[in-house]
């Protein structure tokens, strides 16, 4: 388009230099005068024009001809007076925080959020993925060791044992243990090799009693007459006769004073010191014990192939996504005071980074330009606007032209 005006130029400037030459031998003709006057303007006119146009980005003709070649003489000059204008006329802070309100009205966020809903499911499982694939797991692992040391030395090990107590009270567990180890030792005592155990121990006992008279032939006789197995058995019915009796009745003495025993030291935990001393160390002990941050950086390093798996699942953005996106926009629809706190945090980010990078625009525009030569900057703004400046020699030609034709009538008519 640049060219073509640029031909059209040319062609107007020749044809009202044509026009001139051609009509001097006809001056005497009214007609061909009247021509002869406004060719005459229509060239002087054009040339004008040209020689305008031409010294804005050159010396016509090359000559040094004084205030031509306009812009690279005031290249600096226009530079500045372009970033001026763009800094405190066209993008000033007021007018891009003013842009950013209109685009953070509720309406607008909504209505584009449900325009891209499928590009912002696709976008969110993307950054997900993005995100999981590149967490730092070992970081996270120590991390999270170093918070689960800290709050398992901030546990008060005397209340931690105050909770036990009132638990095992409350649930009777102190009654279940004490059934549960009658049961096992009802248990172990019906065992064969505890019965047999029982009648050696019974025989040795027999055999170290120092008794005289008759107390020593009575003893002597009974161990004589009773054989190992036969003691142990003896000895057994009666363990498990008592055991039994234990376990079944709730009142037996031993049974309650057992009980009580177990029941003195559950109530007791919180004010003993050797139970606070032991959990103190064993918490201390704990994640070494473990390898604490070894069992986080698996536990870690599981869920995120979980969480991987999950979004790699086809129809994950579409199907899983894209409804939970769309269902949190018509909640905000129906509540549009609930999208508030969204809107503030992003305007004040947004401006912030208007506040910080503002100056940027006018060093951001000078650092290209001076990328650019002169004749690449010419040629670049002729391209751009170089087909309406050449328009302008075209309608210097002809608005001259008329205007010959208009003056050289009035010559005539008087």
């Amino acid at each position: 388009m640049p060219r073509q005006a640029k031909h059209t130029a040319a062609v107007s400037l020749g044809a009202m230099a044509a026009g001139f030459a051609l009509t001097f031998p006809w001056l005497d003709a009214g007609a061909v005068s009247l021509l002869h006057g406004g060719f005459e303007a229509g060239l002087v006119g054009g040339l004008a024009d040209w020689f305008a146009v031409t010294a804005l980005f050159r010396r016509p003709l090359g000559l040094p001809i004084p205030h031509t070649a306009l812009l690279p003489r005031n290249r600096d000059k226009v530079v500045r007076s372009l970033v001026n204008v763009l800094e405190n006329d066209f993008l000033t802070k007021e007018s891009i925080k003013e842009k950013i309100e209109s685009i953070l009205a509720p309406d607008r966020l909504l209505a584009f959020a449900e325009q891209h809903l499928p590009e912002m499911a696709r976008g969110i499982a993307e950054l997900g993925g993005y995100a999981l694939r590149n967490a730092p797991l070992e970081r996270l692992a120590m991390l999270a060791a170093r918070e689960l040391r800290a709050a398992l030395a901030r546990v008060d090990s005397a209340g931690a044992l105050r909770i036990a107590r009132d638990e095992i009270v409350s649930r009777g567990y102190d009654e279940r243990a004490l059934l549960y180890l009658i049961v096992k030792a009802e248990q172990l005592a019906a065992r064969d090799d505890v019965r047999l155990r029982l009648g050696a121990m019974a025989s040795a006992a027999l055999g170290n009693v120092q008794a005289k008279g008759l107390m020593g032939f009575a003893v002597g006789a009974f161990a004589g007459f009773m054989s190992e197995d036969r003691l142990g058995e003896l000895l057994q019915g009666a363990v498990l006769s008592a055991l039994r009796d234990m376990r079944l009745h709730g009142d037996h003495p031993l049974r309650l004073a057992l009980a009580e025993e177990i029941r003195k030291a559950v109530v007791g935990l919180p004010d003993n010191e050797a139970a606070v001393r032991w959990l103190d160390e064993a918490k201390a002990a704990l994640p070494e014990r473990i390898d604490l941050e070894a069992v986080l950086l698996r536990w870690f390093e599981e869920l995120r192939g979980r969480a991987e798996s999950f979004i790699r699942e086809p129809g994950f953005a579409s199907g899983r996504l894209q409804p939970l996106l769309a269902d949190a926009i018509a909640r905000f629809r129906e509540r549009p005071e609930s999208l508030t706190p969204l809107r503030d945090w992003g305007r004040a980010r947004l401006h912030r980074i208007v506040d910080d990078n503002h100056s940027r625009i006018g060093v951001l525009v000078r650092e290209n330009l001076d990328k650019l030569d002169n004749g690449t900057l010419i040629a670049m703004i002729e391209q751009k606007v170089g087909g309406d400046l050449q328009w302008i020699r075209v309608n210097g030609a002809l608005c001259g032209f008329l205007i010959g034709l208009a003056l050289e009538a009035i010559n005539l008519a008087f």
